[in-house]
């Protein structure tokens, strides 16, 4: 693994036409490259992910793993406005004539990424793997390079539901009030499925002894540990990154004319227990991208955990992982040759 800073001292204009006059990409990178530069894989991480992949998905990312650096190099970007190595939301706004938190869309920051190819000399990517946003931001490059790479895997993404927006909204009102600890629990709800609230939590007074019943501000277990969760979120991340990321989520979609222009293969991965991106409106897009003639299939990660089970989960993802980045090899019978790979049970097939 090395990290390295990349400094394009270029103007970059975003797409609300504001121009940047800098940019600074941190990025890390696992594994080699080979000499012909073959082997690259292209990872976007999530919300509040950083580069270093290996902080979130370790056990995914190994020798001999579904994302094997024994094999294959692996390439990962703190994107654009994030606050872990490159120009965060708060150096945007400190540039700013304004003095605000610009907007950053999914393509401004598939399009900062793609600043780095040519240093890297990497013109194909064997495959773009994200998950939550980091999802979005692979379909977005499929829209906006669709002859770089051969694999789009997009897991627990989709543009966002009523639900979705209405969440991210009450998050930057908490956040344009200096209340980052709030945006952050009102987000961990989303995250988790009731069934593991239940589970873990039920109602159980505080473990640190409160009694929820002696006084108005006595804990359940469930309080004390979003508390936590918020105290500790506030310490390592920036609120200016938190409100431009929700927005960037939030204006993420997929017109009929981005599909269109998808030449990829695309692998949609739902998980069964979260509602904060269902698994019906992530079946619901690959069905879409099929019927727009792209090569899409659908897998379900099945599990109690909710929208983060892609993060915890390992086992389980790594499996899905793995059947999509070196499938079984297919034989068929005699009587089976010659027909059409494009007959309609092609999605269906796809499903797991």
């Amino acid at each position: 693994m090395f990290e390295i800073d990349f400094l394009i001292n270029e103007p970059f204009e975003l797409e609300s036409g504001e121009v940047l006059t800098e940019l600074k990409l941190r990025t890390t990178i696992y594994g080699k490259l080979n000499a012909e530069r073959s082997n690259a894989v292209l990872v976007f991480h999530a919300l509040t992910g950083s580069s270093r992949i290996h902080d979130w998905w370790n056990g995914v990312l190994a020798e001999g793993g579904a994302l094997d650096t024994s094999a294959d190099a692996f390439i990962c970007v703190n994107y654009l406005g994030s606050c872990y190595g490159s120009t965060s939301a708060k150096d945007l706004k400190r540039r700013n004539s304004r003095r605000e938190v610009p907007i950053v869309t999914t393509r401004d920051i598939v399009r900062s990424t793609s600043l780095l190819f040519e240093y890297l000399g990497v013109h194909r990517f064997k495959a773009v793997i994200g998950g939550s946003v980091g999802g979005m931001l692979a379909l977005q490059f499929a829209v906006d390079f669709p002859t770089v790479a051969d694999e789009i895997i997009a897991i627990a993404a989709a543009p966002l539901s009523a639900m979705g927006l209405a969440l991210n909204h009450i998050q930057r009102q908490a956040v344009a009030r200096g209340d980052l600890d709030i945006a952050r629990k009102i987000a961990l709800l989303s995250y988790r499925s009731p069934r593991q609230f239940e589970d873990r939590f039920g109602r159980k007074p505080n473990r640190n002894g409160e009694d929820p019943k002696g006084t108005i501000q006595g804990r359940f277990d469930v309080g004390g540990y979003l508390d936590h969760q918020g105290a500790a979120f506030r310490k390592r991340f920036e609120l200016e990154s938190y409100e431009l990321l929700t927005k960037t989520m939030d204006l993420f979609d997929l017109s009929d004319e981005d599909i269109v222009k998808i030449r990829s293969r695309v692998s949609l991965v739902g998980i069964s227990s979260d509602w904060l991106f269902p698994p019906a409106d992530v079946r619901a897009l690959a069905a879409r991208l099929s019927g727009f003639g792209v090569d899409a299939r659908y897998h379900e990660l099945l599990s109690d955990v909710g929208h983060d089970a892609f993060l915890t989960d390992t086992g389980e993802i790594s499996e899905i992982l793995r059947e999509v980045l070196s499938p079984p090899e297919i034989t068929y019978e005699e009587s089976e040759i010659g027909r059409s790979p494009l007959e309609p049970e092609r999605l269906a097939v796809g499903c797991s």
